[in-house]
């Protein structure tokens, strides 16, 4: 992940569960897929990261941007250009973030 990017938080919650699946049985795992490769296609300063609960379970597909943004209840694969479109406003691109550099383990000018 980019420093300083957003992470965007997927319930994959599996079928079979205690509570109904908001996101397992709703194909959030091909959702959170198809928004990855949104995200690396459009180089967005955004991580997907597979979780098992937003308590929200009877909305799913259930994702959330973190920490503590939007949720996006009952979305699915045709939202996703949608989705995207609010990512890049919300986050920006990877190159508009600052640039991490690596001097090989010594300072400039050493």
């Amino acid at each position: 992940m980019t420093q300083g990017g957003l992470r965007l938080l997927v319930c994959v919650n599996p079928v079979g569960s205690n509570k109904p699946s908001c996101g397992g049985d709703r194909a959030s795992e091909a959702l959170a897929v198809r928004l990855e490769q949104g995200i690396a296609d459009r180089n967005l300063a955004v991580t997907v990261e597979r979780i098992h609960c937003l308590n929200r379970c009877l909305r799913g597909p259930a994702m959330r941007i973190a920490p503590g943004g939007k949720f996006y209840l009952e979305y699915g694969e045709a939202d996703i250009p949608r989705i995207l479109d609010e990512l890049t406003v919300e986050a920006g691109t990877a190159k508009d973030q600052p640039e991490e550099f690596d001097f090989g383990g010594s300072a400039p000018g050493s």
